[in-house]
């Protein structure tokens, strides 16, 4: 039924012996089998051959001189028997026409059973062939020994093992010539010979054993043997991961003739590969030799031309690898390239992760100076590294700001380049972190406008290739740190719908990359992580932001929706979010278990951000999360305590970023308010924005806790929900509820409760109910389950009592006066004198001001007055 097979590899796969064993030999028999060598001589001594040997066969008649083509698929056509016939070293006939006829007598004949064998063909694999015959291609690949096979050839010559042993193996790719030079099968002094093969002999000259050495040696052996043209190419591939028809051409000079020649003898001798390539054909140096090609070539040839080679395969693969040539632009110093490449494709080149930042560490001051996005991309990679000292991030700090200074001494009005929108992201992310939030926000909502989608970079649709579309996809290698960044700084701005926008969009190209990965890789390309692994890391970064915006937000029960689908994805896939992005997924994880009481998954979450919390932009959020917890298991007082500490030591190494004070500051007077430090809860609060819903609502709390439930409902009424975030929701409701059963509104409260309860339940936001006096709400709260509008009593119950907010009783003007009075004087009788009143009077307003205060003597009350503002 296979009529037509070819067997193509080139030297040392051993075609011959392969066919030889398969076939029998050339005996003849119910089907015999002819072999037919070619020579040099070129196709007229083939169909000469081939006359002479068919001829036999057939019931054609054969004229004298007829030696053609044609004549020997006339003579085919008689054939009266079974045949096979074998066609041996091909390549020195092969040629269209040659190809073609033969092709055509595989066809023609149905007794005719045809093999080639040859190190290389011009048309017998190709598609014009096989369009209109049955062949069957036995390459390389075939031939090859496996892993599998490799070991077993190895344990069964008894080779001791070796690491050298286990590389030269590697590097041998199953080619047997190089697994033969490898272990150096011919020398009689390593092996021997016995009843079941050869095997290791273990004598004197196994002490000198070194198969990588052996690889080497036969890779300078074969170099003195190539001419001048085939040398020049092989080094050159050597030093380049791929070489194209036309670097070949150029490195000879432009002669056509000489670099098809050179090209045809290295891969026929198996030194150069064909590689896979949707433009003009590529090869690769074969590995097993390479390494020794490339040492050769570095002490041969002077770097200037290195230089040229490494630019000119650069540029020709800069849209369909830009890892690779990324790489190659920086060993070739032309770092301007390298920088647009670096700036088009940050995700993709970034996802490389190790080898890409010791690409980076190499690159001198002066270089990440004047390309602050190599800067980006450090410090990308070293802030979440451990071993990173905080000097060297202030360095590398310093060094990207005035790079970005540099670049951008007009900010969005700075001229446009090929990397003007990453700078304009760095810009952004920088201003961002130095607290400068206008200018961020500003920068933010350019970049955004930039990569809409009637005018930003388009992203591939379809795992195939479209014939009428470009083999470049221009941005889509930074679109995911482009949507990430807009979204940290959209957090950070407190507009939570355009962080979710952002991430959600970071999200589907992620599910993207996933389902229908990029035509163009792995095509000429060093690059390891393919498109469906980085989507999904990046898919964890989208996760891992959408969680936290929306715990910040308040929205926990779909933030640990979020947190769980993020540990299956890290469980199942082994994905690792990229650079610094899983620390949402952790200060997430810490809301979500101070809101379930789980001690446990906090510490998790603050074990996990430790190594790193030097250096951690949102840190504040974690101790709040520490915070809230500690106020459950050890009361309100402690949790301020271990706050106001953590803040302190936290600025020794960072300051409070801008875009998480407002949440410090209002946690700090939540805190102070609910223990009655009324006066610190007033001093905290002052002096900021007083229409920002956040420090609108610790007013009317402050103004709650003073007893003052006017001013408090009409603070808390005055914060609409546009604009508010989920929890501010939930805060204004509580604030409103009790204010208004203090100003005897029972029905009014009742109903708020009831939508703040609703509220708790759907975002999941039970720590909430600690926020407001305790008594108070608690009244409120048996009315609305006597009314059958909610049921939170138990819940509250449940809120251990050294938790609770208490709110004091005001004092009348004579208790104040005589708490004024006993605080200057210390004394009831002098006391007494000075407000003209007895000591007795004075006793019972003092005890009227203990019960208040809820103290039991009068340094305690003196202290608690002082807290509430009651005394200077």
């Amino acid at each position: 039924m296979q009529r037509l097979t070819l067997v193509l590899a080139p030297t040392g796969y051993g075609k011959t012996a392969t066919i030889t064993d398969w076939l029998g030999g050339d005996e003849d028999g119910l089907f015999p089998v002819r072999w037919v060598r070619c020579s040099t001589a070129g196709p007229h001594k083939l169909w000469a051959a081939l006359t002479k040997t068919l001829a036999p066969y057939s019931s054609s008649v054969v004229e004298a001189g007829s030696e053609s083509a044609a004549a020997v698929v006339e003579i085919a056509r008689e054939l009266h028997t079974a045949l096979t016939l074998v066609i041996d070293d091909f390549h020195f006939a092969t040629d269209a026409a040659t190809d073609m006829a033969l092709a055509e007598l595989s066809a023609e004949s149905p007794k005719l059973t045809l093999i080639v064998i040859g190190r290389s063909v011009t048309l017998l694999d190709g598609p014009l062939v096989s369009a209109t015959t049955r062949v069957r291609l036995i390459g390389a690949a075939d031939l090859s020994l496996t892993p599998e096979e490799t070991s077993e050839l190895v344990e069964n010559l008894q080779v001791p093992a070796s690491p050298s042993l286990t590389a030269a193996m590697a590097r041998s790719e199953g080619w047997p010539l190089a697994i033969r030079a490898a272990l150096n099968l011919g020398a009689d002094g390593l092996y021997i010979e016995t009843a079941e093969g050869r095997i290791w002999a273990d004598g004197s000259a196994a002490q000198q054993f070194d198969p990588l050495s052996n690889l080497n040696a036969f890779a300078m052996a074969s170099l003195e043997i190539m001419d001048a043209h085939a040398r020049h190419v092989i080094l050159a591939a050597s030093q380049i991961h791929a070489i194209s028809v036309n670097q070949i051409r150029d490195i000879l000079g432009g002669d056509e003739s000489a670099a098809l020649a050179a090209t045809r003898y290295l891969t026929e001798l198996g030194f150069l590969v064909s590689s896979p390539s949707p433009g003009p054909q590529e090869y690769r140096c074969h590995s097993s030799v390479r390494s020794a090609f490339s040492e050769y070539a570095v002490h041969t040839i002077d770097f200037a031309q290195r230089r040229r080679l490494y630019d000119g395969r650069a540029r020709e693969i800069a849209d369909t690898a830009p890892y690779t040539a990324f790489r190659l632009f920086c060993a070739a110093e032309e770092y301007d390239a390298a920088a647009i490449t670096f700036a088009q494709n940050f995700t993709l080149i970034t996802d490389e992760g190790e080898p890409c930042l010791q690409t980076l560490r190499a690159l001198p001051e002066a270089v990440l100076l004047k390309h602050p996005t190599f800067t980006a991309a450090l410090l990308f990679f070293e802030f979440p590294l451990v071993g990173s000292a905080p000097a060297r991030l202030r360095y590398l700090l310093r060094i990207w700001q005035r790079g970005i200074d540099f670049h951008l001494p007009a900010g969005i009005a700075s001229p446009a380049g090929p990397t003007h929108l990453q700078l304009l992201c760095e810009s952004m992310v920088f201003n961002r972190v130095l607290g400068d939030l206008d200018t961020a926000k500003s920068l933010m909502l350019h970049i955004e406008s930039r990569l809409a989608p009637d005018r930003g970079p388009q992203l591939p649709l379809s795992a195939e290739p479209v014939a009428e579309a470009p083999a470049v996809l221009p941005g889509n290698g930074s679109l995911s740190v482009f949507y990430r960044e807009i979204a940290g700084t959209a957090i950070a701005v407190g507009d939570f719908g355009r962080a979710r926008r952002s991430l959600k969009r970071l999200r589907r190209l992620s599910e993207l990359k996933i389902s229908t990965p990029w035509h163009g890789f792995p095509h000429a390309s060093t690059r390891t992580v393919t498109d469906p692994d980085s989507g999904r890391n990046w898919l964890l970064a989208a996760l891992s932001e959408l969680a936290f915006t929306d715990i910040i937000d308040g929205h926990v029960r779909r933030a640990g929706e979020l947190i769980h689908e993020y540990d299956e994805l890290t469980r199942s896939s082994g994905a690792a979010a990229p650079g610094i992005s899983w620390v949402g997924a952790e200060v997430a994880r810490a809301h979500i278990a101070q809101e379930n009481r789980d001690g446990v998954l906090l510490q998790q979450a603050v074990d996990r951000l430790s190594p790193i919390s030097d250096r951690l932009e949102p840190w504040p959020m974690l101790l709040i999360a520490e915070a809230a917890m500690m106020r459950e298991s050890r009361g309100t007082a402690l949790a301020l305590a271990h706050f106001v500490s953590g803040l302190e030591d936290g600025q020794r190494n960072t300051p409070i970023p801008l875009a998480w004070n407002k949440y410090v500051v209002t946690f700090e007077a939540m805190l102070n308010s609910s223990i009655g430090n009324l006066a610190r809860a007033e001093s905290l609060l002052a002096g900021n924005d007083p229409d920002e819903p956040a420090f609108r609502l610790e007013q009317a709390r402050l103004a709650l806790f003073s007893g003052n439930d006017v001013e408090a409902l009409l603070l808390a009424q005055s914060v609409g929900d546009p604009g508010a975030t989920k929890r501010q929701r939930v805060d204004r409701r509580l604030i409103t509820a009790v204010a208004e059963w203090g100003c005897d509104r029972k029905s009014d409260a009742v109903a708020c409760l009831g939508a703040a309860a609703s509220l708790v339940d759907k975002y999941f936001l039970p720590a909430m109910l600690v926020s407001v006096p305790f008594e108070q709400l608690r009244e409120v709260a048996v009315a609305a389950r006597a009314a059958g509008v909610c049921d939170i009593v138990d819940a509250l119950d449940a809120i251990p009592q050294h938790a609770r907010a208490s709110r004091f009783e005001q004092l009348t003007e004579m208790e104040l006066r005589t708490l004024l009075a006993i605080t200057e004087h210390r004394n009831a009788n002098q006391a007494a004198a000075s407000l003209f009143i007895t000591a007795g009077t004075v006793k019972k307003h003092l005890a009227a001001v203990y019960r208040k205060l809820g103290v039991r003597d009068r340094d305690a009350a003196i202290l608690r007055a002082g807290r509430m503002g009651l005394l200077d």
